[in-house]
């Protein structure tokens, strides 16, 4: 069996707000400031995005809501 790697047509990381979208897996993005402090987490989940952050303590992600798509959970995440 041969795998063919083909190569992105879409950058991982985008800028928007003064804040970094980094790609994780299909899935999954990290919200992160230009000097790399992360801000939360983006996963889609079916049909909404869930907005996520890690509590250092339990070292686990706690969701701070779901919304309809990834841009209004992007702001949603920014205002928090």
């Amino acid at each position: 069996m041969t795998i063919t790697l083909l190569p992105r047509t879409t950058d991982l990381v985008r800028e928007r707000a003064g804040l970094r979208i980094h790609q994780l897996t299909e899935t999954r993005w990290r919200v992160s400031q230009p000097a790399g402090a992360i801000v939360g987490y983006l996963e889609q989940r079916g049909d909404e995005v869930a907005v996520m952050r890690m509590t250092a303590d339990r070292r686990s992600f706690f969701d701070l809501g779901m919304f309809d798509d990834v841009d209004e959970a992007f702001d949603a995440l920014r205002r928090m």
